[in-house]
Formats: structure tokens, C-alpha cells, sequence
């Protein structure tokens, strides 16, 4: 039962992901520029999932190479969107700063650190812990600058929460990968099952921030 439940968990995890990209797709025109950067960020997604599955099936049993790649392209592209709303709040060059910092370490990790046929687990620990913060910094400004009268109806907001909840999953997870794979299966098993859990919580409350903005358009007109 329980095997079978996660099977169609993963099933709907993957759903969820290109669900967010189709939606993005059909609405991209209509988005904003911070919401055409998380609009990208759903598309690498997609784009990895499906370069990933070819990989492992043509190329080689080991998929973590492709890690090495994706950690710093995400990040740039979160990155993006919060310098995009953040502005005026923290020093664009202080983010700057962070993400070339970040870009160069993920680069001699993958060189000198973890082989890339290593998961990155230092890069995404680092990467989920700077977004969190990202995440934070971005709360802190809607309640110092209280410009938003309703919450639930921003979809940046909704971003930002994605954010934070699936970054601040993936610390933990990144952060104690190496401790899951020495303990026992179940709980390496656990560990996954409970990170696509939150990976669908994520991709499901974009889809909601997307829609949320036609939405808001509609009323405005």
C-alpha cells in the first residue's frame, strides 16, 4: 500500500512540476518581471526532469552530475527574482556579492571538493540556506514597508512562501544526505518520499501565484 501510494506521489510530483510550466507558459506574456524569473526557474525545473530521465536512461546509471549543474543555474534564477523585489530594501550590489561568491564556490566544489559523480550536498545546503534568508529578508520588507492590504491575494507572496518552505526542506535534506545513505534504508527511503512531498507543496502554491496574477488582472480591469 504504502509502496504503491508513494508511486503515484512521485507520479503527481512530476504532474505538479509541468502543471507550473504549462500554466507559466500560457500566461507568460501577462507576468511581470519578477514573475517571468520564477516563470524560468519552473522551466529549468521541467527541463531538468526530463534531461535527467534521458541521462540516466542513454548516458549512465548515475545521475549526479547533473546536479553539479543544476544547483548553481537554480540559484542564479532565484537569485534574480529576489533582486528584482528586494530592490530599494538590500544593497543590490551586497546580493550581487552573494551570488558571485556562491557561482565561484559551486564551481571549485565541483573541481576540487565533491567529484561530479558525487551529490552536491554542500552546494545545496549552502544555495537553500542563502534562499531562506533571501526568503526571510523579503517578509521583513512587506511588514516594514506595509504596502500589500491583502496578502493571500499577492503572488509574490505565494512565491515567497513557496520559497521558503521548499528551501528550508532542502537544507535539511542537502545538509544530511551523507547521514541518510550510512543509515538504514527505510530511512534514506523516508527522506525521499518526504522531499517529493514537498516538492509538489511547491510547484502546486507556484501554480497558485501564476493564477493568482490572472486573477488579479481580471479584477483590475
Amino acid at each position: 500500500m504504502n509502496a504503491e501510494f508513494f508511486y503515484w506521489l512521485n507520479k503527481l510530483n512530476s504532474l505538479t512540476n509541468f502543471a507550473a510550466f504549462f500554466i507559466g507558459l500560457l500566461l507568460y506574456r501577462k507576468f511581470p518581471k519578477e514573475i517571468k524569473t520564477v516563470f524560468y526557474f519552473v522551466a529549468f525545473g521541467a527541463f531538468t526532469e526530463v534531461f535527467t530521465r534521458l541521462f540516466l536512461h542513454f548516458v549512465m546509471r548515475n545521475a549526479m552530475p547533473v546536479g553539479h549543474f543544476y544547483f548553481p543555474i537554480a540559484f542564479l534564477l532565484v537569485s534574480l527574482f529576489y533582486l528584482q523585489v528586494l530592490n530599494g530594501f538590500i544593497k543590490r550590489s551586497a546580493l550581487i556579492a552573494v551570488v558571485v561568491i556562491f557561482e565561484t564556490y559551486a564551481l571549485i566544489n565541483s573541481v576540487f571538493i565533491q567529484s561530479l559523480f558525487q551529490f552536491p550536498s554542500l552546494v545545496g545546503s549552502i544555495a537553500s540556506m542563502l534562499v531562506f534568508l533571501f526568503a526571510v529578508a523579503y517578509f521583513t520588507k512587506i511588514m516594514v514597508e506595509a504596502k500589500i492590504d491583502r496578502l493571500s491575494g499577492e503572488p509574490s507572496i505565494w512565491i515567497n512562501t513557496g520559497f521558503l518552505v521548499y528551501y528550508t526542506v532542502n537544507f535539511f535534506y542537502y545538509s544530511l544526505y551523507n547521514l541518510r545513505i550510512s543509515a538504514s534504508k527505510e530511512v534514506t527511503q523516508i527522506a525521499i518520499r518526504f522531499f517529493s512531498a514537498t516538492n509538489l507543496l511547491f510547484y502546486a502554491i507556484i501554480c497558485i501565484a501564476f493564477l493568482m496574477h490572472r486573477t488579479n488582472r481580471n479584477r483590475k480591469k
